[in-house]
């Protein structure tokens, strides 16, 4: 038995599959599984397109410049459903998120590999960690109770005090609004960014790191000209794929976004997102010609979501081989 299982490792690692009558029944339930998890993503992915298909005949390239959303009723002819509006809030909160959470992120994990003592880096990792475990209903009420009176008295009126703020960046009226949506996300993003990051710094070679510092610099010299230019390109994915995360986020985004289905820019006012428009108009969507379109939206946000996913996996992939070089 030792001598099969070793001739099949064998014949693996020079790249030849073992034979099937060396293959035990517990290789054969992996594939099963792994061939019912295959049929099932592609069953998922089909039946989105499928039940997006008469919205995209119907509504054309509305559906992606067009900003109403009416259903025609008996008459589907009338129905108009653009999402522009929803495309350009999830664009909007997803960049404000992931500024705020590549400064605060790329700092928490400099420090937290770097700066802080072992006592300490444990510590900190753990709390970081902790916050991906918090439901995002509870991120969505922590922000209209806690976040929004924080616009409404301190930043919305540092931002309309600056020259042409009121024109940049909207009139906060009830705290609701892009920006404050925007916060939410960057805080839930932070620990998916947080743990790639940590691991792209960590990577750095040290010997890298010794040859910085006895050159003479200091250590912030060496963070700056050293570990951040070796480690852009990792940085670069774990910022992708935590603005993956953020595509899709729903139930937090619907409480703090205002849901006002508007073309707007500017980030002190109210707006919506492509999967909160999603949630909470499913339920007056059911039995009309309106569901066809949400599932529209539902596959644009799926593939928004799976190339930026793809992008993020080739670009760490392409840092460990840096750093493995």
């Amino acid at each position: 038995m030792t001598s099969n299982t070793s001739t099949d490792l064998r014949q693996a690692a020079e790249g030849h599959r073992p034979s099937a009558a060396s293959r035990g029944v517990y290789e054969y339930v992996v594939l099963s599984a792994a061939g019912l998890f295959a049929i099932i993503s592609l069953y998922f992915v089909g039946s989105i397109v499928w039940q997006a298909l008469p919205a995209i005949r119907h509504q054309g390239l509305y559906l992606l410049t067009g900003t109403s959303w009416v259903s025609g009723g008996a008459t589907p002819a009338l129905s108009k459903f653009g999402g522009l509006s929803m495309i350009t809030g999830t664009i909007e909160t997803s960049l404000i998120a992931i500024v705020i959470a590549v400064v605060v992120g790329t700092g928490t994990s400099l420090a937290i590999n770097l700066l802080l003592p072992s006592w300490m880096r444990t510590i900190a990792a753990t709390t970081v960690e902790l916050l991906a475990a918090i439901p995002s209903v509870v991120y969505g009420v922590w922000g209209m109770l806690v976040l929004a009176p924080l616009v409404i008295s301190t930043v919305g009126p540092f931002l309309n005090s600056l020259p042409g703020g009121n024109a940049v960046f909207g009139t906060v009226v009830a705290g609701q609004s892009l920006l404050l949506a925007g916060f939410v996300l960057a805080i839930m993003v932070l620990p998916t960014y947080v743990a790639i990051s940590r691991e792209v710094i960590g990577a750095v070679p040290h010997e890298l790191i010794e040859a910085s510092l006895s050159l003479g610099a200091t250590r912030w010299q060496t963070i700056w000209k050293t570990i951040l230019p070796t480690g852009r390109v990792g940085l670069l994915g774990a910022g992708a794929l935590a603005l993956g995360r953020a595509l899709g986020e729903t139930v937090a985004v619907v409480l703090v976004i205002g849901q006002v289905n508007q073309l707007n820019f500017r980030p002190l006012q109210p707006g919506v997102t492509l999967a909160s428009w999603i949630a909470s108009q499913w339920g007056e969507a059911i039995g009309s010609d309106q569901m066809n379109a949400l599932f529209a939206l539902g596959a644009l946000l799926m593939a928004a979501s799976l190339g930026v996913s793809f992008i993020s996996t080739r670009l760490v992939s392409r840092q460990r081989s840096l750093v493995n070089r």
